[in-house]
């Protein structure tokens, strides 16, 4: 739904404007232009009558939410194998069902539902990884979100690429009929190093960098996944790709739960980023991400909800606060991780981390006008004393009751605009019926 204004101009309400210094002062106005913030936080004046005036009376604005991980597709497969290892959660459970049933209508669909989730909750930017991702493009921007879509790579056969030999035809593929919007950019995600060989990483590495892309990773994310590395190549999988020479600004780790002292120092002279994933590290015991240290020594560190099958919700704010307490338990510290720092991770180091914070993660005149506006006039957020604890201890997803992307309302008092949801979910339910019938499941809601 377009904005059929010259322009919008958010007033009244309180401003977080930049993560860094982590302020919230009294604002103003904010105007926005096209997709661009022209003016942030300036004096309170009457609007041009041709404008259209969204009041913050009560709420907080602030940048959008950044999701650095997660694989969109997997809410069709939300709550179908839970409370199990990683291993066996794959190997039995989640990998036969995508055999199965993922394809393009499967990615679109799949994708489209968890990006309305996303947009309701606050989030802005997300980064994904899966199979037919040309599918998960569109969807994104469809809904209105900005996203980093990254090709789904392993050495065994995929939904996508049946035979792992021809990965680099399906690269070829995929790089050829990516969707041009303003929105979107490609990327690659070799899956990890016990599914990717090291001429795959090599090769992968080369050809992100030949198309200016990241390449991401899932990367110690186990300890059984640290056990078979060492047993195969006598090193960590974080020294693996370090050795392999791929390892850098343009590289990003996801997980990194099991790191020695040595592999963090590796990770901060690399200048890589890492996505915490705080919530999916608890619900299949894989661990905590040292994030204390990773931050002390200057390593970027975003948050990720990872997928919606193995959360089970896409909701930020529950990470950072899930983030916080994760940090102060591991390390029998409550400073360890305050308020602030997991913040700035899930805004400003979110885009620094998928390389985009020259546009997004902060408000300031010129950036793309990402932000978000939140109720704060709800029982568990009063009174304030201290805005900044409140986002990441007290709010929800669901405390967001305006969201804009790239200039365009996607959200507003609660509800998403850009598409038809009660159409989508329809068609989710059908698809969702063949997966049950499948697997002799019952499902309630038709």
């Amino acid at each position: 739904m377009p904005n059929h204004s010259d322009q919008i101009i958010l007033v009244n309400g309180l401003i977080l404007a930049d993560p860094d210094s982590c302020l919230v002062v009294p604002h103003g106005k904010t105007v926005i232009k096209g997709n661009m913030l022209s003016e942030v936080n300036s004096q309170l004046e009457a609007p041009p009558f041709s404008s259209e005036v969204i009041d913050c009376s009560n709420c907080l604005i602030m940048p959008g939410l950044v999701n650095a991980h997660t694989h969109a597709a997997m809410s069709l497969l939300r709550g179908l194998a839970d409370d199990l290892p990683l291993d066996k959660w794959l190997n039995d459970c989640i990998f036969p069902s995508e055999a199965k049933h993922v394809g393009p209508e499967f990615v679109f669909l799949g994708t489209s539902l968890s990006a309305v989730e996303m947009a309701l909750g606050g989030i802005t930017t997300f980064a994904d990884g899966y199979f037919f991702m040309e599918k998960a493009a569109d969807a994104a921007a469809e809904v209105g979100l900005r996203a980093v879509i990254a090709q789904g790579i392993l050495d065994v056969p995929s939904p996508d690429c049946p035979d792992p030999a021809k990965w680099n035809k399906r690269i070829e593929e995929f790089f050829a009929r990516f969707p041009e919007s303003p929105l979107t950019r490609p990327a690659l995600f070799c899956h990890s190093p016990y599914l990717c060989g090291p001429e795959t990483f090599r090769i992968a590495k080369k050809l992100a960098a030949d198309h200016g892309t990241l390449l991401f990773a899932h990367i110690s994310e186990t300890r059984c996944e640290v056990e078979e590395i060492a047993s195969r190549f006598g090193k960590t999988p974080l020294e693996h790709v370090h050795d392999l020479g791929i390892l850098d600004r343009n590289f990003v780790n996801v997980h990194c739960v099991h790191l020695s002292d040595h592999e963090k120092d590796i990770l901060a002279d690399s200048g890589a980023g890492v996505v915490h994933c705080p919530e999916s590290n608890m619900k299949l015991a894989s661990g905590a991400c040292p994030t204390r240290d990773l931050l002390k020594r200057g390593t970027s560190v975003a948050i990720g909800t990872d997928g919606p099958a193995s959360n089970n919700n896409l909701d930020i704010f529950e990470e950072m606060r899930s983030a916080a307490l994760m940090a102060k338990l591991v390390t029998s510290d409550p400073e360890a991780l305050d308020a602030r720092s997991v913040l700035r991770m899930a805004t400003i180091q979110g885009a620094q981390v998928l390389g985009l914070d020259h546009s997004i993660g902060s408000l300031k005149a010129g950036k793309l006008a990402d932000l978000i506006v939140i109720d704060l006039d709800r029982p568990h957020l009063t009174p304030v004393f201290d805005p900044v604890s409140h986002l990441v201890y007290c709010a929800r997803g669901s405390d967001v009751r305006d969201v804009i992307v790239n200039g365009r309302i996607v959200v507003r008092d609660g509800s998403i605009i850009t598409i038809d949801y009660s159409e989508l979910a329809s068609q989710v339910r059908s698809f969702a019926a063949k997966i049950a019938a499948d697997l002799g499941i019952r499902t309630e809601l038709k």
